[in-house]
């Protein structure tokens, strides 16, 4: 897991090193593709095979390029949800789609395993979640089928066998003529498979569309109700505390400050994910990183004269008073309880009944 101390990676080496790290990550994303798509041939030809392969030349890339693997992460899953899309639309799943589904899930669980440790802990989070709702969401797919679609399956057996039982009733009553019972055979048969067919492809049809709703769904979940999307929110932080650190234009108390907000953001993004912020809470984390630290930390930065002075002192003593407030309200929200535990309910629940009821009496 992310090591709160050292929650910005830039103040672990020079500005050029970080830069080439993150060009190396965009330079990879395409080889990483490549190569996950390398591997995905061998496990069609030969699935013995394939995972040895692929853990003998990825495992290694992922540790030195973890933010990049990430990306591929995110893209395999965007990949499955597309897949799943298609099959939605024509409501066929090809005879080894549940297979390759199956197997990128379990490839990608073991790369976030191994990545994760060396990912910030805001993009650890969400990858995580991302793919055990992919997970649980496509069971319905590549595992056992759910209780509904058994009794749909039972409904259409009893609906070809009451037509068969009806046909075979029909030729003992009537027996006119052997060539009318044999075409009456044959038309209740035909008849009775087109029905259970017709319901058969309906209800897997709309298996499928089902869970390629549910998988958009996750996504927009993640990508945040009031369209800030954490992972976007956790980016422009991370850059911006790594510029203002990397500047040496802050003193030592706005150093301080600025590490301790670094790690409430830490706490409080992850609960964002986790849909355990209050209304309020999630509102002050979205303006810290959009608004107040960056109108509190660009100006600083532009300044072309560090040892400016503002207010008859540095601009240095007046930025790290304010960081000092925007701490201050982000270590509250930090201690109050998440929105659904025990005693932020019950506390809900009594404002409600003293705001309906009035204070009780003594």
């Amino acid at each position: 897991m992310h090591d709160r101390r050292q929650a910005v990676d830039g103040h672990r080496g020079p500005v050029s090193g970080r830069e080439g790290r993150a060009s190396m990550s965009r330079r990879s994303a395409p080889l990483n593709r490549l190569m996950t798509a390398a591997a995905d041939v061998v496990g069609d030809r030969a699935p013995w095979l394939s995972d040895r392969v692929y853990r003998a030349v990825v495992v290694p890339l992922q540790w030195i390029d973890p933010a990049g693997w990430a990306g591929t992460a995110d893209a395999r899953l965007d990949d499955i949800r597309d897949r799943v899309a298609g099959m939605a639309a024509t409501g066929h799943v090809g005879p080894g789609e549940p297979r390759r589904i199956q197997r990128d899930l379990t490839r990608t669980q073991e790369d976030i395993e191994r990545i994760a440790p060396r990912l910030p802990a805001v993009r650890a989070r969400i990858l995580a979640l991302r793919l055990a709702a992919y997970s649980e969401v496509l069971e319905t797919l590549t595992g056992r089928p759910d209780t509904k679609n058994r009794r749909l399956r039972a409904r259409d057996a009893v609906v070809l066998a009451g037509a068969a039982a009806g046909v075979w009733i029909g030729s003992v009553v009537t027996a006119a003529s052997t060539a009318a019972v044999e075409g009456g055979v044959l038309a209740g048969v035909a008849t009775a498979v087109g029905v259970a067919a017709v319901h058969s492809r309906r209800a897997r049809k709309q298996r499928i569309e089902a869970v390629a709703g549910a998988l958009t769904e996750i996504d927009q979940a993640i990508r945040g109700r009031n369209g800030e999307d954490p992972r976007v929110l956790d980016g422009d932080r991370r850059r911006l505390l790594e510029r203002a650190l990397r500047s040496g234009r802050l003193d030592a108390r706005g150093v301080e400050i600025l590490h301790r907000i670094d790690a409430h953001l830490d706490d409080l993004l992850i609960r964002l994910v986790d849909d355990d912020l209050e209304a309020d809470a999630a509102h002050l984390v979205q303006a810290s990183v959009a608004r107040y630290l960056p109108d509190t930390l660009e100006p600083l930065l532009a300044l072309p004269d560090s040892r400016a002075v503002v207010r008859g002192r540095p601009a240095a003593a007046e930025v790290a008073d304010q960081l000092a407030s925007i701490e201050k309200g982000l270590a509250e929200a930090t201690r109050r309880p998440g929105r659904n535990r025990p005693e932020t309910l019950l506390l809900l629940q009594g404002e409600f009944l003293r705001s309906k009821f009035g204070e009780p009496s003594v």
